[in-house]
């Protein structure tokens, strides 16, 4: 079963707020570690009134996953935000999905909804608010529903090709 236009177009338009989602939040890091003291500067996804501040958890170590985690040496090129991973996956998402694999799809989509349920504890464990995060997080779990349904829908065409050898059979 392949993807219809209209389930990639849905999914098109999650994949690119996605990455309008992390172009920002790279600004904000890069405009948060590198402003003058004397220069003011508050996000947009800053909000006082609710106790929102992305500007706040961008700068945490989670904040850049493959360095917690050990997977890369601290200030290496690959030290990056995981912003720019988004940017990475979304793109991929926009990109190159049609053409890999289903099971390769679902895995790089496993992989960041796995990130995304990491994240999203520690943000409710340090009690941080964060609008942005938490946009992302739920476009990763619509991608990645929508990975599942891909690989559930070609086991089931193969499954159903299988019924129909039977049937002529019979």
């Amino acid at each position: 079963m392949s993807l219809t236009s209209s389930a990639l177009s849905r999914t098109a338009i999650f994949a690119v707020v996605g990455v309008i989602l992390s172009m920002y939040a790279l600004y904000v890091e890069h405009k948060v570690a590198h402003k003058p003291p004397e220069e003011e500067f508050t996000a947009l996804c800053d909000i006082e009134k609710i106790g929102a501040s992305c500007s706040n958890v961008f700068q945490l170590p989670e904040g850049r996953m493959l360095t917690y985690f050990g997977i890369v040496p601290q200030g290496s090129i690959l030290d990056v935000p995981n912003a720019a991973l988004g940017v990475v996956y979304y793109t991929f998402w926009l990109t190159l999905m049609p053409f890999f694999p289903k099971p390769l799809t679902f895995l790089v989509s496993s992989l960041a909804m796995a990130s995304s349920v990491f994240l999203a504890i520690q943000l409710l464990i340090l009690n941080e608010l964060c609008v942005l995060c938490w946009s992302t997080h739920i476009i990763n779990s619509r991608l990645w529903w929508c990975a599942m349904s891909m690989m559930k829908g070609a086991t089931d065409s193969g499954n159903t090709k299988a019924k129909e050898k039977v049937i002529k059979r019979v």
